[in-house]
């Protein structure tokens, strides 16, 4: 599997980030609706995304920028936005880096073009079975744990390798299962998702759940059409 990135180096007085933002995930949009973050993706979307938080848990010194914002497809899901909602942008950071989010906008808005690279994952290096974290495996504080912030709209995730790769893997399975299992569910009105929930003992309490569902049907968003917003912004 691979997934396209560009790779770009900030410096801000004393400090140098690498920002390793994807090129790829077409057909994604993320949207946070406050006690839910929500995510849409087509198959090829799902397999970049478990690919991004893969790349996540791998380069604990890197900054992994996935921009969803403004996309010019949307998902034909059949039903309204949870309202309000603000269309997001994700960045994953691992712990370690200890990255300040206020920073996020200034980063942000000195990335430039970048450098083309492109990584390559194997459904081997997706952790599996026994390999999978349990609650058990996760410290209480939020190293392990997902912890949320947000900077510049921009949904900023911070934890470990442990619950990036755990959840890469989730995304991966989504991939290879979401089209049957969306045929299977189709006739009843359901659909095919992965959850992460508080339960799971991967988010920490700031993180509210987050619910990613496959969406093969996809359109574009009218050229008349603003932002798919609805609420306060927030910076």
């Amino acid at each position: 599997m691979r997934l396209g990135i560009t790779e770009h180096r900030v410096r801000l007085g004393a400090e140098e980030y690498r920002v390793l933002r994807t090129a790829g995930l077409r057909r994604a949009r993320c949207y946070d609706a406050g006690r839910w973050v929500e995510v849409w993706v087509d198959r090829a979307a799902a397999a970049e995304l478990a690919a991004a938080w893969l790349l996540a848990a791998r380069s604990p010194r890197s900054l992994v920028h996935l921009p969803l914002r403004g996309r010019g497809e949307r998902p034909r899901i059949g039903r309204p936005l949870p309202e309000p909602h603000q269309a997001r942008d994700l960045l994953l950071v691992h712990h370690s880096r200890q990255f300040p989010t206020s920073r996020w906008k200034e980063v942000r808005g000195r990335l430039g073009h970048g450098s083309p690279r492109t990584v390559e994952f194997r459904a081997a290096d997706f952790p599996s079975g026994a390999d999978r974290a349990g609650p058990e495996s996760l410290h209480a504080g939020f190293h392990d744990r997902l912890r949320l912030t947000i900077a510049a709209g921009t949904l900023v995730l911070t934890g470990s390798a442990l619950a990036f790769a755990d959840v890469a893997a989730d995304f991966l399975d989504l991939a290879d299962t979401g089209p049957a299992e969306h045929r299977r569910r189709q006739g009843n009105g359901g659909h095919a998702c992965v959850e992460l929930r508080p339960s799971s003992g991967l988010l920490d309490r700031s993180m509210p759940a987050m619910h990613v569902e496959y969406c093969p049907d996809w359109e574009p968003v009218p050229a008349t059409a603003g932002p798919a917003t609805a609420g306060p912004a927030t910076a």
